[in-house]
């Protein structure tokens, strides 16, 4: 019965909704398409990740035929239907990421790492440099993307190979310290072997530098095993490395281990086997799914960390052939089985399912732990009923934390006194942890009002202990482009009247603005002036500042930073663009700033930039007499100083996913 459905769902012969208690033991069976459910055609090398919290798969950037991208789209697996969202804003458009974003189940946000950008000419360099960071973040509960900008904010030198790779890196997330991990990568300087860590509860991005490390690759396997504490890496696109590669925070080292068998399992090759790996939290086992160059067939593998063991699982049904560098992979706990993803040839996106074990769900234990901070103690609070044994931990890092046994109660409240002021102490009761710190959640908004009155706003913190808000003030070190040299991997601009910056190479001297926390949330500085600049300007026409806010609780405590905001006019948001009588009618969202003059609207095409507003507007709409040509728009604000601000997300006329959205209006 259970292998009959499974093969009519692998050929696509029902349209009945997912039903997981009926999935088969060590067997794929294909999701999508499913009859009725249409697919969309996006490209190959997206990024995709599972939300357990609203049980929606995310996919994210790649080829989309131009060839980079910036759609977002979400799978429902129970239904089997897809639909592209239209977010307030996008990270940079880019391609070589599958694999490498994953989905911050703590924090519930989906995190987006670096990605290729700037290729084949269809970028614009201003747009892409001044919105890339470390890490963006995707909230699915309001639809809202958040560049985080976390630091270090100085530029890397050219050929670094110590950044985040951009190219095919590998990603995972690290449940038992809820942060996120990237490894490896292709940067401008070759493969890279780097490894680094992103907390998205504190905005705190940085390289792990252990003690014998992998060989540089891309295109790896990588996955976080929370019954070993340890982090796994194992193949990769391109280099020829055999061994299953293990790191542990502790030790801060890596173990190369020659494993026999291990995937793909002919004549001991793993090149060209691009495998995607993921953990199974009910059976302890880590998959991983890999394409073997040589038969044009997928392999499933199981890898038990513990025991130091591969096993070729050869399930009854294996994934269809897919194209190079288009697979991602999940485990979904509620349903306990895991999610595929691929791009067939010629076939479009599929999605594909697999149950390594029956196991029976987990205990439930106490959940949803906070923490309210006071003068020398914390209050904790759960739900759940029963005994609960409460475990503390001081740390600045949430993966250096180290935790130890504090306390056992049957209440479902308890008070930890005699803690320092501006520590931060980390719990864990049940399945749930916490801190005295506050979450990173603030979004400053920076209004020049004049060459010397800026004033800095900020969104009310919503924690119950908040003390109030530190501002901070930094000087930033611009790169300028006056005109672009139009080509691949070119700055593609335009000839401007005067130089336009175009990408942030640091920010210095960053100074307390306030000597007690601010209890508004907002400030006015005066003790600046933009008129006035210095060397980190060069040929640009201002000063450049950024500004930094930090939450503050009543142990002391600060947030980490919040995304920084420049005295540049943000980006618009919410830019979508309708097509109707030949025209292509553009619309956004008037900028938070109070100081915005008007708007700009660009037009890109391939290695092309072009102003089509000679002069800014002062409304939120424009039309422009298109035709039948596929074109691109931006938005750009200008304030009262004539700064032009930071380019909006595009915008296609002619282009989109028609049937995975509702209405005329579209990105």
């Amino acid at each position: 019965m259970r292998i009959a459905l499974a093969l009519a769902l692998l050929l696509g012969r029902t349209g009945q909704e997912f039903d997981a208690a009926a999935h088969p033991e060590n067997t794929w069976v294909r999701q999508s398409p499913r009859e009725g459910k249409p697919i969309p055609k996006f490209g190959w090398e997206g990024s995709g990740a599972y939300d357990p919290v609203h049980r929606l798969w995310i996919h994210q950037g790649g080829h989309d035929g131009i060839p980079q991208g910036f759609a977002l789209f979400t799978f429902d697996l129970k239904t089997g239907a897809w639909e592209q969202k239209f977010p307030n804003t996008s990270p940079p458009g880019s391609c070589c990421v599958d694999g490498g974003n994953v989905f911050d189940v703590a924090n519930r946000r989906f995190v987006r790492f670096p990605g290729a950008q700037l290729g084949h000419g269809w970028q614009w360099s201003r747009k892409v440099k001044m919105k890339n960071s470390g890490a963006w973040l995707y909230d699915p509960a309001d639809g809202t993307w958040t560049n985080m900008r976390p630091p270090p904010y100085r530029e890397p030198e050219k050929y670094s190979k110590t950044i985040l790779g951009s190219l095919n890196p590998g990603a995972t997330y690290d449940p038992v310290h809820e942060v996120s991990l990237s490894f490896g990568g292709q940067t401008s300087g070759g493969d890279t072997n780097s490894l680094f860590v992103y907390d998205a509860y504190s905005n705190q991005l940085e390289r792990l530098q252990g003690k014998g490390p992998p060989y540089p690759r891309d295109g790896h396997g990588i996955v976080y095993d929370p019954k070993c504490d340890a982090l796994v890496v194992f193949g990769s696109q391109y280099a020829n490395d055999e061994k299953t590669w293990i790191y542990t925070y502790e030790k801060n080292a890596w173990e190369g281990l020659d494993l026999n068998p291990h995937p793909p399992g002919l004549k001991g090759k793993t090149y060209a086997t691009i495998p995607k790996m993921a953990y199974d939290s009910a059976n302890g086992v880590c998959l991983c799914v890999a394409w073997n160059d040589e038969t044009g067939k997928h392999q499933t593998w199981s890898l038990d960390v513990a025991a130091r063991k591969w096993t070729e699982m050869k399930p009854a049904v294996e994934p269809d052939t897919s194209t190079s560098r288009s697979r991602n992979l999940s485990y979904l706990p509620e349903q306990n089985v895991f999610l595929l993803e691929l791009v067939g040839k010629d076939r479009g996106p599929e999605i594909w399912t697999y149950r390594y074990r029956r196991a029976a769900p987990p205990a439930a234990g106490p959940s949803e732990l906070s923490v309210v901070t006071e003068l020398g103690k914390a209050t904790l609070a759960w739900t759940g009923t029963g005994e609960a044994t409460i475990y503390r931990a001081q740390a600045d890092k949430a993966w250096e934390a180290k935790y130890a046994k504090l306390a056992s109660t049957k209440e479902s409240r308890y008070v930890d006194t005699g803690l320092e002021a501006g520590k931060t102490y980390f719990y864990r009761v049940g399945g749930g942890t916490a801190r005295t710190q506050p979450r990173v959640l603030l979004k400053p908004v920076v209004s020049v009002l004049a060459a010397d009155k800026v004033e800095v706003g900020w969104n009310a913190h919503p924690a119950k202990d908040l003390a109030g808000y530190n501002l901070y003030r930094g000087v930033v070190s611009v790169a300028t482009v006056k005109k672009g040299s139009p080509g691949a991997w070119k700055d593609n601009d335009p000839e401007y009247a005067e130089p336009q910056v175009v990408a942030v190479r640091d920010i210095t001297g960053l100074a307390k603005l306030n000597d007690a926390p601010i209890a508004a949330t907002s400030f006015t500085d005066t003790k600046v002036d933009l008129s006035k600049k210095g060397p980190e300007s060069g040929d640009y026409k201002h000063a450049v500042y950024a500004y930094i806010v930090r939450a503050v609780n009543r142990l002391g405590v600060e947030s980490g930073p919040s995304p920084y905001a420049l005295t540049l006019p943000s980006e618009p948001e919410n830019v979508l663009v309708r097509e109707k009588d030949g025209s292509a009618e553009v619309k956004w969202d008037a900028s938070r700033e109070k100081a915005v003059a008007g708007y700009l609207v660009y037009e890109l095409t391939e290695r092309n930039v072009t102003r089509l507003t000679p002069e800014p507007l002062r409304g939120t709409t424009f039309t422009h007499p298109a035709g039948k040509e596929m074109r691109r728009f931006c938005v750009v604000a200008v304030d009262t100083l004539g700064q032009e601000g930071q380019p909006s997300s595009s915008v296609w006329y002619n282009k989109s996913y028609k049937g995975f959205f509702s209405g005329e209006w579209h990105q």
